[in-house]
């Protein structure tokens, strides 16, 4: 959990970043709206960029340690669909400032070894590399679609369960047995 002063400072971020563009947003306009000195903002931070990946590396620790790759995704779109309607105009000009490949940049990297993880857990064997980034791409795109205020299914994660196998039992090996 971050403390007090780096939260003021990801909730400035935060509150800027729904008002311009994020390549617009300078790290004086952080130690305004929160009211630190630039050492402090250094002292946490070190820069404007950094302070995105935190709220990215947060992010990855609320997803479900043990759930399935079906409960992470309904995990990951909830907390996607909560913060756009808690914060409408910054999930839209984050997708605006980023678009696919800065999610990818700042998202991605960071979501990928955890993916990764389940699928070895529940498939019982390495992802093929397509299959990682048809998955992690496919999130980062859908996530893009939330954030610019789209509706997707209510339903999404049974609709992406068709278009992934089933998990494959325990006393199953990836023998055909």
């Amino acid at each position: 959990m971050p403390s007090f002063t780096k939260k003021a400072i990801m909730d400035s971020f935060l509150h800027l970043i729904g008002k311009k563009p994020l390549d617009k947003i300078t790290v004086r306009d952080i130690v305004d709206d929160c009211g630190i000195n630039r050492n402090t903002f250094y002292y946490y931070f070190q820069d404007i960029y950094a302070v995105l990946e935190e709220y990215c590396d947060l992010i990855i620790e609320k997803l479900p340690e043990n759930g399935s790759i079906f409960d992470t995704v309904s995990a990951l779109f909830r907390m996607v669909e909560d913060f756009t309607a808690q914060n409408p105009r910054a999930a839209k000009m984050l997708a605006f400032s980023l678009g696919f490949e800065g999610l990818e940049r700042y998202f991605g990297v960071r979501f990928e070894p955890y993916i990764t993880a389940l699928i070895q857990k529940e498939y019982h064997s390495d992802p093929s590399l397509i299959f990682l980034r048809f998955l992690r791409h496919g999130l980062i795109g859908l996530s893009l679609d939330v954030m610019r205020g789209e509706k997707l299914s209510e339903n999404i994660t049974n609709e992406l369960r068709h278009l992934l196998p089933p998990p494959i039992p325990k006393n199953q090996t990836n023998s055909g047995n």
